[in-house]
């Protein structure tokens, strides 16, 4: 066994010894080998044939020349390249069909996309056929880390880090906020298409449902190559370090800055006005940035800078006023009227399976958001949540 595309799988210990044991019998090493593959199995949440998964999960996480150029170009690559991974492509289907190592458990309720690679190597395709099905595999969902990850966070020391556990919420549970979902879709879809879309600012009251529906979207079009990278306000220095990681990559990327607003004496929002729109470094085509905020304009104002002793004070007020306007599409969200959060709450308890007398739920959810700070999305789910 020796790869020339997955040269990392040359190195597996796993793999190295099921090869070891096609040729000879030996128990002691088998019985390592098979306590080896179920600490893995565990750490990765693998079920079915084991030891079939642990070998989808190594191909689908490979990063090399082959599989990135198969994310961003599809079945448009060089002809000669997938003439080249043929031999790599045969080795990978004998070895999945090899038996060495025989053990199922029950599949996993968490699915990974490369369940899709276990099934379509279960058929014992051709090298020729494989090829096809593993570069539409890696256009969709692409390969290493992103192929593991649907959303991660920056840290300086080790760079893009995945978030093993992202929020489930979905668009359906987004109630009362159509138009602004809608839009968002839009704009998303188009992004996706690759059509000209816009980076979004959503903002308004707390609670409506600003990041839940960024988080909704993560999980809705994941399998279309969406991925979401989760920054904060001390990130934006490192943006320079950030996007050539995204540039040449064929996913598509949200930059997502939940609740931004800047004080006054804070001045990172200027790395952030040369990444949307004005620095010599051009923004790459497959990333977006979506910002949530409670503040319209993100940086904080005040009636004594208004009346201070600036002498341009206009040119002082555009310069914090611009960063908001670089946004091409801003969705306001503002706490819903009565009607509309009782209608919020009904909708919720259908979801959630709650029985309840319809007129005894109004009043125990107007009781509910009188003592809990107001209506909003977000009080309606945690009162529905408080009845189960």
């Amino acid at each position: 066994m020796q790869f020339i595309f997955y040269r990392r799988l040359n190195e597996v210990a796993i793999l190295k010894g099921a090869q070891t044991l096609q040729e000879e019998k030996d128990e002691v090493l088998y019985q390592k080998i098979l306590g080896e593959l179920l600490e893995q199995s565990y750490h990765l949440k693998l079920g079915q044939d084991l030891f079939k998964m642990y070998l989808c999960f190594l191909v689908a996480n490979d990063e090399n020349a082959f599989s990135l150029t198969a994310e961003k170009e599809g079945e448009g690559m060089d002809d000669n390249l997938k003439a080249l991974v043929l031999k790599d492509l045969t080795t990978l289907i004998q070895l999945f069909h090899s038996q060495v190592i025989t053990l199922s458990v029950k599949k996993q309720e968490k699915t990974e996309s490369y369940y899709k690679l276990y099934e379509a190597l279960e058929k014992e395709p051709s090298p020729e056929s494989f090829l096809h099905t593993l570069i539409a595999y890696y256009k969709q969902y692409g390969c290493g880390n992103m192929n593991r990850y649907k959303a991660f966070k920056w840290q300086q020391d080790k760079g893009l880090i995945g978030i093993s556990e992202c929020d489930p919420i979905t668009l359906k549970e987004l109630i009362g906020c159509n138009y602004q979902k809608e839009a968002l879709i839009k704009n998303t879809e188009n992004f996706l298409q690759g059509k000209p879309a816009n980076n979004a600012l959503l903002f308004g009251d707390s609670g409506t449902g600003k990041s839940s529906m960024v988080k909704a979207l993560l999980n809705a079009y994941y399998d279309q190559g969406l991925r979401i990278i989760d920054l904060s306000k001390a990130d934006f220095m490192y943006f320079n370090r950030i996007l050539p990681l995204l540039r040449n990559r064929g996913l598509h990327y949200i930059i997502f800055l939940d609740d931004l607003s800047f004080e006054e004496f804070e001045t990172e929002y200027k790395y952030m006005k040369a990444l949307i729109e004005g620095g010599v470094e051009v923004k790459p085509n497959n990333v977006l940035i979506y910002a949530t905020s409670n503040r319209r304009h993100l940086i904080r104002e005040t009636w004594e800078e208004r009346q201070g002793q600036d002498i341009h004070i206009i040119d002082t007020r555009q310069e914090k006023l611009s960063l908001s306007d670089r946004f091409g599409l801003s969705l306001t969200f503002t706490s819903p009227a009565q009607n509309a959060y009782l209608e919020i709450v009904t909708a919720l308890a259908a979801q959630y399976g709650v029985d309840i007398d319809a007129n005894r739920l109004r009043e125990k959810a107007i009781q509910w958001e009188l003592a809990h700070g107001g209506r909003s999305g977000r009080v309606a789910k945690q009162f529905i949540q408080s009845l189960l």
